[in-house]
């Protein structure tokens, strides 16, 4: 689709003038609660102007702790709980909330749905006269496969075959093309959109941000001198690359202590048991208050091989801590040299001598840090909501013009 088909895609919906109220309807036909993908996009429309925009949230439960006037529940919490007793699908369910949804959507409305993406929805909303934007949280997923294909080749071991069936793969493909613009919160989902064959002019350049509140015990603290602390967040398995962690930690055999936060993989436990057995090497599972990881640790590790934005980069930068991170995990924070050191997930020895320089260098760990705090500041939820905001108010009163696109000069 060229861009002039496309403006006349959207030329159904009325251009907002300057002064009217910007409605966004945020659609997530998933559970709402502390996980990430759910928090990012309250975070989101949390931090969306409040005197320029009436929001609306769909997901298919009550958030069980933030009470928001603007939250829509598909069910009452009693049927939510019914279904989920059941085991109904999550597509089922988004399914049966539908309608509530689509009566609410008038000419205009941003519709702002995140995965799991409803294409039904989709087509409805835009004969509604509504504009959608999907929020591409991860890459694409030929792209993700190359990139988890060559993680799981490097220790000679098979990738489950049912991930990434090329009917699913087809089948996003189909959704992203269906929207009528999709953001991309770091340069590899941009590239991975266009490598699909997205139209550069209905890409978003957006980012993810991070809560001072939420890491105010983690922020501007005086960490003790002592052997430095490395910190991994995040699910323990291949993907997130804790097996590449685990050897180069064994391999530069620093006098320092690794912190493992999240769930680990059963594969990743066997074989490198003889690690995590370590005095230096701490397995701390789900941990619920995240700025204590922060708070104790010295060094953000995350070798991870696919990621969109991840949020724990965010955090872990306004928490003043550089970073040892993978070109994927970036996310539109962390720069090599600047704020951290951007290693090949894939190259044990390159993780294990960066481990080695951050360990023995302390000026250089306190400049990367110094650096990391600094630039945080620049994507604080406020900051980001701000930003969305624009870029749905330019795609309202311009829908035939491109989004901006990313401008670091711009933070």
């Amino acid at each position: 689709m060229n861009a002039q088909a496309h403006a006349s895609m959207i030329d159904h919906a009325p251009k907002i003038i300057a002064e009217q109220r910007l409605r966004v309807q945020g659609v997530l036909w998933n559970s709402l609660g502390p996980a990430s993908l759910a928090n990012a996009l309250i975070e989101l429309l949390e931090h969306l102007p409040v005197d320029h925009v009436d929001r609306t949230l769909w997901a298919l439960n009550r958030h069980p702790e933030l009470r928001r006037d603007y939250h829509r529940p598909a069910f009452p919490d009693l049927a939510y709980r019914i279904l989920c007793k059941a085991r109904v699908p999550t597509t089922i369910q988004g399914l049966l909330g539908r309608p509530r949804a689509l009566r609410s959507i008038r000419p205009g409305d941003i519709v702002y749905i995140w995965p799991p993406f409803d294409l039904p929805l989709i087509k409805r909303a835009q004969e509604r006269g509504a504009i959608v934007v999907a929020e591409r949280t991860n890459c694409m997923a030929p792209m993700a496969l190359e990139a988890i294909s060559r993680a799981y080749a490097r220790r000679s071991i098979p990738m489950p075959k049912s991930w990434f069936p090329l009917d699913g793969m087809a089948e996003e493909r189909e959704r992203m093309w269906q929207c009528d613009f999709v953001t991309a919160n770091n340069p590899f989902v941009r590239q991975s959109l266009l490598d699909a064959g997205l139209p550069e002019e209905r890409i978003m350049e957006t980012s993810y941000g991070f809560s001072p509140h939420r890491l105010v015990s983690a922020i501007a603290i005086d960490r003790p001198k002592r052997p430095p602390v490395f910190a991994f967040v995040g699910t323990g398995t291949i993907s997130k690359g804790l097996d590449v962690l685990l050897e180069a930690w064994e391999r530069a055999n620093v006098s320092g202590r690794l912190l493992i936060a999240g769930e680990i993989d059963s594969d990743i436990r066997s074989t490198y048991e003889h690690i995590l057995d370590r005095p230096d090497v701490e397995a701390l599972g789900w941990v619920q208050d995240m700025a204590t990881v922060y708070g104790a640790a010295d060094v953000f590790v995350f070798p991870s091989h696919v990621e969109g934005g991840p949020l724990v980069v965010y955090e872990a930068a306004g928490s003043g801590l550089p970073s040892i991170i993978s070109p994927m995990g970036c996310g539109r924070l962390v720069r090599h040299g600047e704020e951290g050191l951007v290693v090949n997930p894939l190259d044990v020895d390159a993780w294990a001598g960066a481990i080695t320089k951050l360990a023995e260098d302390g000026t250089l760990r306190e400049t990367l840090a110094r650096n990391a705090r600094q630039r945080a500041q620049k994507f604080t939820w406020e900051k980001v909501g701000a930003r969305l905001y624009g870029l749905f108010r330019s795609i309202t009163e311009t829908p035939s013009r491109p989004p901006a696109p990313w401008n670091e000069a711009s933070l």
